[in-house]
Parts: structure tokens; C-alpha cells; sequence
């Protein structure tokens, strides 16, 4: 019987080096998908596309602060303090937060003024939440934050993104998510000013589940960034949107026929399909057909300056410019 070839053990050698270096490499590319994301994403707790809820109740919520009094037209505004109450008051299983400052309890005054006591009670309903079996989860830009490590200590998960890092800016956005069912969103920080000092508007939106579904994807959009310094290529599904501009959630609000969606900035955070807001805003002008009224913090046109290699152009602030 003829022995093997000098060829033979070498080419079983390559074969099993070759085999190997396919191995490593899936090995490799394994280690970098779930490095750079969470495979499986955030638990939805069931809800579906299919079977949330689009018959929703909306309610305006308005601070009007302590020391400003104007005559006003018809019946005022549920005050934001008692919507984020309400909010509370629903909550069975978990409440979401996003929110740019955490100032609910004025630890840099001497003596409390009364208005900050609104922050306080506040504070200490989110405090007691664990007691009730009420999951507290908070996605803040904030690393040296009181508050924050107050709430940790109470079973809240908090976690970071780093601004800086990604756009040199801070994270702006203001909103809740109660159960997956119930959100609020305005421009009201959780801060004791917001509360009683400044003027506020925002929205809370109960047994809108369609809704909540969608704005708890940008939530998990920024859960996902906890302490890291890059945003992964590689995305869970259950950041990606539901809704858009062009394909917006049909839905009842207060019984009256209706679309939304969520939009989000800059560019850098906004998932796939998700509508970034500068394109959101083009829309509502050119939707508009009669008038559009808008009210703002701040209105500063920009400067044309250099920004990361990237020219913008723009006018310098005119406080004289009129609004539509």
C-alpha cells in the first residue's frame, strides 16, 4: 500500500490554518457586533405595532411663573407640577426619564424659597417609586450629579451620554415615558425652577402606547450610549423608527383624527427612518395653510463660522426680527 505524499500532510495543514483563520475571524466579527450594541435591545413588553394603542387623550401642560400675572383668555393650562404627578399616579410598572438638568431640590440655596418646594415633593415621589415596584430608568448627560447619585442609591438606572464627546454639545431633550403607555414632552427640565419660575409648555399624552412606543426607541437610542465615546454602526431594530414624516402614526387624539411622530437632532442621533427636526419644522411651515404661530426660548440666527470642517451660514442676532 502506497504511503501519503509529501504534498498531502501540507495541504491537511493549510486546510486546518485556513479553517482556523475563518473561525478567528467570525469570532472577531461576533465580538465587535455585540461590543458596539445590544443585539437584542430593550425589552418592549410586548407592544407591538400591531396591538398598541392609537386612541389616545392629550392634555396641554403650562407653567405660568409665580410672579407673572397677566389677564388670560379662557381657562388656563394644567399646570406642568400636577401633569408629572398625574404621570406618577399612573405609573405601574417603570418610568423613563430624559431630562438636561436635575435641580429638583435647590441644594445650592440657604434657605428653600416655598416655589422649590414643588421640585422637592417631586424629588421624593421618585425617590419612593422602588416601593411600589416602579422600575426608574434615567438617561442624562450628567456625570456629577447630586441628584442623580440620590436616585441611583434608590435602585434608579441611571445612565451617561457624553455630549461632548459626540456633537461638543449637551443633551437637550425633555421627556417621560410612563409604562410604555403615557409620555410627556416639553421644554420643563427636572429642575425647581421649571416648576414654579419659568415659563413652560409641554405635553402629557395617556393611552397613547403607539406613541410610546416609538419615543421609547429614541430613549433606548440613548441608553445604549452608556460611557461610550462613538456611536456604533450597528444598531439594535428596536432603536429604528416606527414613524416618520412620511409615513406618520395615524391615531385619535381627544378623539379627533390626527398624525404624529417623533423627530429628533442632530443628525448624529436620529436611527434609522428616524426624521431629523430641522426637517420636521420645514414641514409644519410648508404644510401650513393659514397661519403659523411660534414661540421660542431664545431666537439667534446663526453666524457663518467653521464648525468640525463644516461651513455654516447664517445672520447675526436681530432682537427686532419679527416672528410669524
Amino acid at each position: 500500500m502506497a504511503g501519503p505524499t509529501p504534498q498531502e500532510p501540507l495541504k491537511t495543514q493549510q486546510k486546518c490554518i485556513a479553517i482556523f483563520a475563518l473561525v478567528c475571524c467570525f469570532a472577531v466579527l461576533v465580538a465587535l457586533i455585540f461590543s458596539s450594541v445590544d443585539i437584542w435591545g430593550d425589552d418592549e413588553d410586548g407592544i407591538t405595532e400591531e396591538n398598541c394603542s392609537k386612541d389616545c387623550h392629550i392634555v396641554l401642560v403650562e407653567n405660568i411663573p409665580d410672579d407673572l400675572s397677566f389677564s388670560m383668555d379662557g381657562r388656563p393650562h394644567l399646570p406642568v407640577f400636577v401633569g408629572f404627578h398625574t404621570l406618577l399616579d399612573q405609573a405601574k410598572h417603570s418610568v423613563e426619564v430624559v431630562s438636561s438638568a436635575w435641580d429638583l431640590n435647590s441644594w445650592d440655596l440657604e434657605t428653600i424659597p416655598s416655589p422649590a418646594k414643588q421640585g422637592q415633593l417631586l424629588f421624593q415621589r421618585l425617590l419612593r417609586l422602588k416601593s411600589r415596584g416602579v422600575k426608574l430608568k434615567i438617561a442624562s448627560s450628567l456625570t456629577n450629579s447630586t441628584e442623580l447619585k440620590a436616585l441611583a442609591t434608590h435602585n434608579a438606572e441611571v445612565h451617561y451620554v457624553n455630549m461632548t464627546v459626540f456633537t461638543r454639545g449637551g443633551l437637550h431633550s425633555s421627556f417621560w415615558i410612563v409604562d410604555r403607555k403615557h409620555i410627556y414632552i416639553g421644554s420643563a427640565d427636572m429642575d425647581w425652577r421649571s416648576l414654579s419660575k419659568r415659563k413652560e409648555l409641554g405635553v402629557v399624552v395617556y393611552n397613547c402606547s403607539c406613541l410610546a412606543l416609538d419615543l421609547h426607541r429614541v430613549f433606548s437610542f440613548y441608553w445604549q450610549l452608556h460611557e461610550r465615546d462613538y456611536i456604533p454602526s450597528i444598531w439594535s431594530k428596536r432603536v429604528t423608527a416606527l414613524y416618520g414624516k412620511n409615513n406618520a402614526l395615524q391615531l385619535q387624539l381627544n378623539s379627533t383624527p390626527a398624525t404624529a411622530y417623533v423627530s429628533t437632532s442632530p443628525e448624529l442621533f436620529c436611527s434609522k427612518d428616524r426624521t431629523r427636526d430641522v426637517d420636521a419644522i420645514y414641514q409644519v411651515i410648508q404644510s401650513a395653510k393659514t397661519f403659523i404661530f411660534i414661540s421660542v426660548t431664545d431666537y439667534l440666527p446663526l453666524v457663518k463660522r467653521s464648525f468640525r470642517g463644516t461651513s455654516v451660514t447664517s445672520q447675526k442676532k436681530n432682537k427686532n426680527i419679527p416672528r410669524i
